[in-house]
């Protein structure tokens, strides 16, 4: 098998928290970080990233563009940590992150859909 291209990305998502669901089902009082980018939603591997937990958490359901990464592995093992067990999918690796700024004044001339009529 040849190694895939990065697949690095820049878009418009949402910091979502969800609680973190164990192999049998069962919800936990532990909460992880997810990237929320268009309808799927990514988690977000920490030690492989360049934000930190810390830096998301600022972002909890706030709008935000970012560039990410998206791999395929082990989302619970990280370089250096004894072999566990761990979930297995899609996740992200944040690289870049630039708050959302809110809607400014509109471009003269542009089309508002009602007063250029």
């Amino acid at each position: 098998m040849l190694p895939q291209e990065p697949k690095i990305i820049t878009a418009g998502c949402q910091v979502v928290e969800k609680a973190f669901v164990n192999k049998g089902g069962k919800l936990s009082d532990f909460k992880e970080l997810y990237l929320r980018c268009s309808i799927q939603d990514y988690y977000i591997k920490f030690c492989e990233s360049k934000a930190s937990l810390k830096k998301m958490k600022k972002y909890i359901d706030k709008g935000l563009t970012v560039t990410y990464e998206l791999k395929e592995g082990e989302w619970d093992i990280c370089k250096g940590d004894a072999e566990m067990q761990s979930r297995i999918g899609t996740y992200a690796v944040v690289l870049k992150i630039k708050k959302s700024k809110s809607k400014g004044p509109k471009v003269k001339g542009e089309f508002d859909g009602f007063n250029q009529l």
